[in-house]
């Protein structure tokens, strides 16, 4: 697992600029609704088998990430971004995450080739979510960049002469007729991903779509208009177009809440309403989560109105906050694991103790029954040479406990044997343990390595490309701001 972090955290640094990528590496920025295909697809084009678990480090840059494959020789970089318009995620923190991690990629002369932007052919009509991410993807890339702009349809029936497949080509035929009509105008492309068919189809639709881009875009880098409005305009992120296009979204779910509050009379009438028995709890609930709602809204006004040095400073803490957590963690599963480790140790030797000292019993017994039944045999065989006759049955009976003890014996030894057995048993549990361990603790150390590289080499990415010719910012306030921020 930790080579895959190391891959992570090198692909992550290679895009913000703090490690330099190869001159000719290829980055494209996938979009698109939580759903969209978005995991499958770098999952088919990379070659990872679930893409899923390259986001240790993603956890910690708030769900961007970074995924690496070669094509022509050539690196291609993936930029894997969340959705829009997502429940578990508010637009905003989404917003300045993208917002942030462009800005500073673009600062350090790490260009964007083109988008991929995901859209599910199987969505039975254009909803709410689908068309804020839509928008949001038109204002961060910016009109003039619409030909590096790729819409990959996905989820079609893997039956091509169904009745669901041709509902899902006419709805393909209304994107480009209404949704997508002007940015198809500008050089943007709509591609099929046949992400429903057998595996070795799916991926060669993928690998084709990557293989075609490759073509178009390999030599065409972008200025997205995000990365031109806070780098070089240094504007803040509600001045933005993708700002204006989410503050806009923000205030009219503002005034639909207020229009609902004021619906159900609960900010200014309840002393009315509760005189004529209206009010009860399902109306106070609805009070709350409203007022919940607008509190909520004005602090995501408020967050938009960050300049870029300020984004970066909260993400740097974020980040370094998050590392912290996660290594803290790794500490703690070794932590948890060299105890597990010291208790069996302590459990085995116990045991081995316990097994010798029966043993020992279990021989003493052993050599004094046999010193009795030698004494026994030697009396019978003494009175049998006096009196063979007299003495005969006694002789046998001798003999007979003899073979008694020789049977006692053997079950001693088998036992034994068995004891033997447990033992290596015991011990190839412990070296395996111990190995466990081992690997455990090379493990989070090298976990704990480069995530403080990450650290290390993360604290000024920003502060290169402005080092170098700052795109915008030299001379600026914020260079100051900045400065002081590194010292």
């Amino acid at each position: 697992m930790s080579s895959i972090l190391e891959i992570e955290a090198a692909n992550f640094l290679a895009f913000v600029g703090a490690q330099r990528p190869k001159p000719d590496s290829v980055f494209l920025l996938v979009m698109g609704m939580t759903g969209s295909g978005k995991s499958s697809l770098i999952a088919d084009c990379t070659g990872w088998e679930d893409v899923e678990i390259g986001h240790d480090l993603a956890s910690c840059t708030n769900s961007v990430a970074i995924f690496r494959t070669e094509l022509q020789d050539r690196d291609v970089y993936f930029i894997d971004t969340p959705g829009f318009n997502d429940t578990n995620r508010a637009d905003v923190e989404i917003l300045t995450a993208v917002a942030h991690y462009l800005s500073v990629s673009y600062a350090n002369n790490v260009s964007i080739n083109g988008i991929l932007y995901l859209h599910s052919i199987s969505d039975t009509r254009i909803g709410h979510s689908t068309k804020c991410n839509l928008e949001m993807m038109r204002a961060l890339c910016g009109e003039d960049m619409f030909e590096n702009v790729a819409v990959v349809t996905t989820m079609w029936s893997s039956y091509p002469s169904g009745i669901e497949y041709a509902k899902q080509c006419s709805r393909e035929q209304e994107l480009r007729d209404i949704y997508l009509h002007d940015m198809l105008e500008r050089g943007s492309q709509i591609i099929s991903h046949n992400q429903c068919q057998t595996l070795p189809q799916r991926r060669a639709s993928a690998e084709n779509i990557l293989a075609s881009i490759f073509e178009t875009w390999k030599d065409t880098p972008i200025t997205l208009q995000i990365q031109h409005e806070m780098v070089d305009l240094n504007l803040i992120l509600k001045e933005t177009s993708a700002g204006k296009v989410l503050e806009e979204h923000i205030v009219k779910n503002q005034e639909s809440s207020k229009r609902e509050l004021e619906s159900l009379q609960i900010s200014d009438g309840k002393a009315n309403i509760r005189q004529h028995g209206l009010v009860d709890s399902r109306l106070e609930r609805r009070d709350s989560e409203i007022r919940r709602m607008l509190a909520e809204s004005n602090q995501a006004l408020d967050a938009m109105r960050l300049s870029l040095l300020e984004i970066h400073q909260k993400q740097r803490q974020r980040l370094f906050e998050q590392v912290s957590a996660m290594q803290n963690k790794w500490k703690e599963t070794l932590r948890a694991k060299e105890e597990e480790y010291r208790f069996k140790e302590l459990e085995y030797h116990a045991r081995r103790l316990d097994e010798r000292e029966e043993d020992l019993k279990r021989r003493e017994r052993d050599s004094e029954e046999r010193r009795a039944s030698s004494r026994m045999l030697a009396a019978a065989q003494s009175a049998l040479a006096y009196e063979r006759e007299t003495f005969s049955e006694l002789a046998r009976q001798g003999y007979r406990q003899i073979a008694e003890l020789q049977e006692v014996n053997q079950q001693q030894h088998w036992e034994l044997r068995e004891a033997n057995r447990r033992d290596r048993l015991l011990e190839e549990e412990l070296e395996k343990l111990r190995l466990e361990v081992k690997d455990l603790r090379q493990e989070t150390e090298s976990k704990l390595g480069t995530t403080e590289k990450v650290k290390h080499e993360w604290v000024g990415p920003l502060l290169q490309g402005l080092a170098t010719g700052g795109l915008g910012l030299v001379g600026t306030c914020i260079t100051a701001g900045m400065l002081c921020c590194v010292q």
